[in-house]
């Protein structure tokens, strides 16, 4: 079981008793996730079966109590999105286990592993689109938080317990991240809501498309370029960490027919592939360092992000904003 809060038959159908879904039928941990407890659900209401995901939030999400206004606003908007759904008291968040919880409808669709040119187009389709309604929407949310201080911080504590050739890497990268962040023009790149964390196993497509995004845990006000660093990071590059120029630029092109790309954003998009790929790099080691509190149950190998971090600081993706804006 993959779950960090371990549930029984009886711990779900107590949770389940919260709210009108009908009969527990059966109950499985979801596979995918690190940071939160998901629980696939089945249960059966007036003869028809019906699928939830019971998510057991062992940290809070980073938009903190805007979460279910968020999530709310983007199924409003007509995104393939679940919102937490209310209990018989009309709450949106319950209590499972101590902890605060949430029952979500579970979408259709599969995770692809190897996804195509159309998939990575239909995703950062996806992406401009909630980019252009979220700023829309009065909804405040708190600054994305794995800024220049996070990064630090988290290089000082992971560094003690890594190799000095990872280490100097690391030293360098943090040293040309944050000096890109404090520059003036970086500053004022277009900002707003963002996922922050859209990686393969937080997107769904079915025989008819994209048919689902999940996970908006990370979700918070960030610059909209991250977003696409981190898209690209996921989904555009090849075994050897390094991006594949055909995918990446089909990917900016579909993005920019949405909401045109400013040509600064152009510019900075390499230096921000390698933002994301370092702080992707450093919530992993970070998670592996030495610590106090006990160890966590799943973790994801921070190799694959030393990789394109180390590609990425290489051999700068060369971008004619020509090739996006024609």
């Amino acid at each position: 079981m993959n779950a960090i809060t371990q549930l029984d038959n009886a711990l779900i159908e107590q949770a389940l008793s919260h709210y009108d879904v009908g009969r527990l039928q059966r109950y499985w941990a979801a596979a995918n996730g690190i940071e939160n407890s998901n629980y696939f659900v089945e249960t059966s209401d007036a003869g028809r079966l019906r699928r939830y995901v019971l998510t057991i939030h062992e940290q809070q999400a980073n938009a903190g109590n805007a979460y279910v206004s968020m999530m709310g606003a983007l199924e409003r908007a007509g995104f393939p999105v679940a919102p937490p759904l209310p209990n018989v008291n009309g709450q949106p968040v319950d209590d499972v286990a101590g902890k605060p919880a949430t029952l979500q409808w579970c979408l259709p669709g599969k995770h692809v592993q190897n996804p195509t040119t159309r998939q990575v187009c239909a995703l950062a389709r996806f992406v401009a689109r909630m980019h252009l309604a979220m700023a829309e929407t009065p909804l405040q949310l708190p600054d994305y938080p794995r800024n220049a201080h996070w990064l630090g911080n988290a290089a000082q504590r992971v560094l003690p317990s890594i190799s000095l050739v990872d280490a100097d890497l690391l030293t360098h990268c943090c040293g040309a991240v944050n000096a890109m962040l404090a520059r003036r023009d970086a500053q004022a790149l277009p900002r707003g809501m963002i996922h922050g964390d859209l990686f393969r196993d937080n997107v769904l497509f079915n025989e008819r498309g994209l048919s689902g995004v999940l996970d908006f845990h990370h979700a918070s006000c960030g610059y909209w370029v991250y977003d696409l660093a981190v898209v690209a990071n996921d989904w555009c590059t090849d075994a050897s960490g390094t991006l594949d120029p055909d995918r990446t630029i089909a990917m900016l092109r579909a993005y920019n027919e949405v909401r045109p790309l400013r040509a600064e954003e152009l510019w900075f998009f390499s230096s921000f592939t390698l933002y994301a790929a370092l702080a992707f790099w450093l919530s992993r080691l970070v998670v592996r360092a030495p610590g106090d509190g006990p160890a966590p149950v799943r973790l994801k190998n921070p190799d694959e992000f030393k990789l394109i971090t180390r590609q990425h600081l290489a051999h700068p993706f060369f971008l004619d904003s020509r090739l996006i804006m024609e």
